[in-house]
């Protein structure tokens, strides 16, 4: 049983979320985003590097998915994963 499992706890888990490339290149194409030459992903349009919720630029590598409803990136730290669950619960 879990319980309560505080939030430092989750750090220690770090369980991943992985997707092959061309996931990543079919979803990042579907929000009209691309991926610069060191591999962060960015708005074209402006050439701004896209950012989580708590303002990290995000690399291809770590790039997760993009919350529904919005263009609100997420990368594969857990803690942003918690807290898009949150957000889609509280809705």
């Amino acid at each position: 049983m879990v319980g309560h499992t505080r939030s430092a706890d989750f750090k220690k888990m770090a369980p991943s979320l992985t997707f092959d490339e061309s996931a990543a290149e079919f979803v990042l194409e579907a929000f009209d985003r691309e991926v610069d030459g060191e591999g962060y992903v960015i708005n074209p349009k402006t050439g701004e590097r896209e950012t989580t919720p708590d303002g990290e630029e995000i690399h291809r590598d770590e790039f997760t998915g993009v919350e529904d409803g919005s263009t609100l990136f997420l990368d594969d730290d857990f803690m942003t994963l918690v807290d898009h669950v949150k957000r889609q619960r509280d809705r």
